[in-house]
C-alpha cells in the first residue's frame, strides 16, 4: 500500500450505513446525545478508560462533538458516532486515532452505550470502520489495544478478524493508579481482502 502523503484531501463517504446502525461524523447538536450514552453507564466507562470523566455535563460533549467534527475536516481525528438506523439514538463512539500515513496505520478504539451492547452492534460497527480504512482509505493496517482484563474488548477484536500480536505485560499504569497488561490487535489490508474473499 502507498504512503498517503496528504491525507486531507481523502474523500470520505458521510455515512457508513450498516444492518443494525450508521456511522457518521459528529456534528454541531450532537453533545446532548454524547452526554447520555456516556452518562447511561458511565462508571463501567471508566473502569476501563480515563476520557469519561471529561463529560461532566452536556456542554463538555458538546464542545467534543464539535472539536472532532473540526478533526474530521482536517483528518486529525476521523471519530464518528455509531447510531441508530433512523439517527435517533446515539449508541456509542468509534473511529480512528495515532495515524502513521506513510504506512498508512490507523489506530481504532470505540465505545458502546449499556443498553446497546450484546446486540451485535459494536461488532458491525467496528467491522465498517475496517471497511472505510481497507476499501475506501486504502490503508495497510489497523490496530488496537485493550487491557489484558478487558474480556469484551478482545473477544470483539478475534470476531472482526483481528490478530492478536502481543501481551505487553505490566506496560503502563491506568487511570486507576494500577499497573495493568495491555493486548495488542492488528490487521492488514490482506487479512481484510482474505476475510472478505472467504465470506463471498
Amino acid at each position: 500500500m502507498p504512503a498517503i502523503d496528504r491525507p486531507r484531501l481523502l474523500q470520505l463517504p458521510t455515512k457508513i450505513l450498516g444492518k443494525r446502525c450508521v456511522l457518521r461524523p459528529y456534528r454541531s447538536g450532537d453533545g446532548a446525545a454524547v452526554f447520555s450514552a456516556v452518562m447511561e453507564d458511565v462508571e463501567e466507562l471508566m473502569q476501563w478508560m480515563s476520557w469519561p470523566k471529561n463529560h461532566k455535563g452536556a456542554d463538555d460533549s458538546e464542545n467534543y462533538v464539535r472539536d472532532m467534527a473540526g478533526k474530521w475536516q482536517t483528518r486529525e481525528a476521523l471519530v464518528m458516532g455509531i447510531f441508530s438506523l433512523d439517527e435517533k439514538t446515539l449508541y456509542g463512539g468509534t473511529g480512528f486515532h495515532g495515524f502513521d500515513w506513510s504506512v498508512p496505520s490507523l489506530e481504532i478504539g470505540w465505545y458502546l452505550r449499556k443498553s446497546a451492547r450484546g446486540q451485535g452492534i459494536a461488532t458491525e460497527a467496528v467491522s465498517l470502520c475496517c471497511t472505510l480504512a481497507f476499501d475506501h482509505m486504502k490503508v495497510n493496517r489497523v490496530w488496537g489495544s485493550c487491557d489484558a482484563l478487558n474480556e469484551k474488548s478482545a473477544k470483539l477484536f478475534e470476531r472482526v478478524g483481528f490478530a492478536r500480536e502481543a501481551h505487553l505485560r505490566g506496560e503502563r499504569r491506568d487511570h486507576h493508579g494500577a499497573v495493568r497488561d495491555s493486548f495488542v490487535y492488528g490487521m492488514l489490508a490482506r487479512d481484510w481482502s482474505a476475510r472478505a474473499g472467504a465470506s463471498n
